[in-house]
């Protein structure tokens, strides 16, 4: 059973051609697709949103075909994706009554995993009475939760040892400091559950944290699931500007969409802060790199992709983080982080970072890079050149295709993709190459320009984006040094590894619902509606 939902997304819509195809037409962004009657089947019956197995049953093939159909039409953004839920998130609510309630939907298949609970740590005491203090209030079955706790080497094992006891978890104590990734093993092997749940000791869970997360693994496929790490900012006596940075910067947090990935050569992880793992798949893959102090959570997600496991990523199953209080440690933090990208190349050279092959837009990004670094702002008129040139050509395609759409939005689809693009080089450009670049600034000064330019650009659109509660300046101080600090951390790391070849950036083109989706799919268990060549003919942007 594969426990998602799909609903074809609004704006998008669907016209037969007049000669035994439909079209599949993108408002925003812009595109044309041409499927045929089978496909515009299929998307008819998600207007209102249909699960992978009422689509799978409705057309007779496999869920795993239909899966891989959505999941295309879903990365196109032609289809949204959510989990098939069979109760509401308000009756995982905490407390006596979601106990019961759990407890008495236990037989539906629900919350009927053996889960065991992993949480490492160091020196936090405190902190760790408030996490198993949230542990306890789960709404989930308690016959169906062990919570084993690490200590990783405290100066107080005492301590540690007193919160454990009064929470009634396990603990096992580590003879040194040996890093999360031992520590999570050696949990790992002692644990009872069909799924580990990994916990940091700093992190707080919402009572619906487990209920949310554990149906995904109806799927036999998903080897981990993850959820949404949010900043921890209750009974703080004051919030702070680094608070209220961190609170829509954490690198911890990925947002708030459903996202799923599987075997690829895209750099999709979950954070081990949150994350459950179905115990054979840990086990298929061995575990966490132990000599790893760093990204380990990254390489562990990576080894179970490539050994054909899914990722889901849930925001709805959330706990809270308690971030760094300092920007001293706020930045080492960083810092360590930017450390394991050099490490983590060497592991999985097949990683890169990616970016689109548009010529038009990526022709905006050249001409505004030269201007800044040639310092001659008289060529920022030309460009309109490629915003042009790439408007034309869409609305000559239109025109084609016979579809009518105003100009207006035409062109206002065209600088949406020309400013999205100057964005992730921007922010690829301040990411990485902010020190270069103020090198290079001695005998070049319009490298500085282009720095500067980067920064405040991509400055400007995540602040708009994630609307901080804290003034531009305040959030552009925190944000340099926040980047500045990783960026540190890479170039260390690439030294100490003696190659930069993480650098090197990966280029592709989306060719829409390909070809190879239709042949997935092409193949039905018995006669009825066959959706063989279901996206046979590309769309094009």
């Amino acid at each position: 059973m594969i426990p998602l939902r799909y609903r074809l997304r609004e704006g998008v819509r669907l016209e037969p051609d007049g000669r035994g195809s439909w079209r599949l037409i993108s408002l925003s962004p812009l595109y044309v697709v041409r499927i045929n009657e089978a496909a515009a089947q299929l998307l008819q019956r998600t207007r209102r949103g249909a699960t992978v197995g009422e689509l799978a049953a409705a057309f007779r093939v496999t869920e795993e075909r239909i899966f891989d159909l959505c999941q295309r039409f879903s990365a196109r953004g032609i289809l949204e994706v959510a989990r098939a839920r069979s109760f509401t998130r308000d009756e995982a609510r905490g407390g006596d009554e979601a106990r019961r309630e759990g407890e008495a939907r236990r037989g539906g298949g629900e919350l009927d995993l053996q889960v065991s609970i992993i949480i490492p740590t160091l020196d936090r005491a405190a902190e760790l009475e408030q996490c198993l203090r949230a542990v306890r209030g789960l709404a989930y079955p308690p016959d169906l939760v062990e919570v084993i706790v690490v200590d990783d080497g405290s100066r107080d094992p005492a301590s540690v040892a007193e919160v454990a006891a009064g929470y009634g978890a396990r603990l096992l104590v580590n003879d040194r400091n040996r890093g999360p990734a031992y520590s999570r093993n050696r949990a790992a092997v002692q644990a009872r559950g069909e799924i580990f749940a990994f916990l940091d000791s700093d992190c707080v869970p919402d009572s619906s944290w487990l209920a949310e997360l554990t149906p995904y693994f109806a799927w036999k496929k998903v080897g981990a699931v993850g959820g949404r790490t949010r900043a921890y900012l209750h009974g703080s006596q004051k919030v702070t500007g680094l608070d209220r940075y961190e609170e829509v910067s954490s690198p911890l947090d990925l947002g708030p969409w459903l996202h799923i990935a599987g075997p690829g050569s895209d750099t999709f992880y979950l954070p081990t802060c949150n994350l459950l793992v179905r115990r054979s798949a840990y086990a298929a893959v061995r575990g966490l790199r132990e000599r790893l102090r760093v990204g380990e959570d990254v390489d562990l997600c990576w080894r179970l992709r490539a050994r054909g496991y899914y990722l889901v990523y849930a925001p709805e199953g959330v706990v809270r983080h308690k971030h760094r209080g300092s920007l001293q440690g706020l930045l080492r933090q960083r810092l360590q982080y930017g450390t394991s990208e050099a490490v983590l190349h060497r592991l999985h050279p097949e990683k890169r970072k990616r970016f689109p092959l548009l010529p038009a837009p990526l022709a905006t990004v050249a001409l505004t890079m030269f201007a800044s670094v040639s310092l001659e702002p008289r060529l920022l008129p030309a460009l309109v050149l490629p915003t042009a040139w790439d408007a034309l050509g869409r609305l000559a395609h239109l025109r084609r295709e016979q579809v009518d759409v105003p100009a207006t939005q035409v062109w206002g689809s065209v600088v949406r993709t020309h400013l999205g693009m100057l964005y992730v080089a921007f922010f690829h450009l301040q990411r990485y190459y902010l020190w270069p670049l103020a090198l290079l600034g001695k005998k070049l000064p319009g490298a500085w320009v282009l720095g500067a330019s980067a920064l405040v650009y991509s400055a400007g659109v995540d602040y708009q984006a994630k609307r901080p509660h804290l003034d531009f300046a305040s959030f552009l101080l925190c944000y340099t040094a926040d980047h500045l600090a990783y960026q540190t951390g890479v170039i260390a790391g690439c030294l100490k590894a003696r190659s930069f070849r993480s650098y090197l950036p990966s280029f592709s083109r989306s060719d829409g619902v390909s070809r190879k989706a239709s042949r997935e799919v092409s193949r039905p268990r018995s006669g009825r509606t066959s959706l063989g060549a279901l996206a046979s003919a590309q769309g094009q942007d």
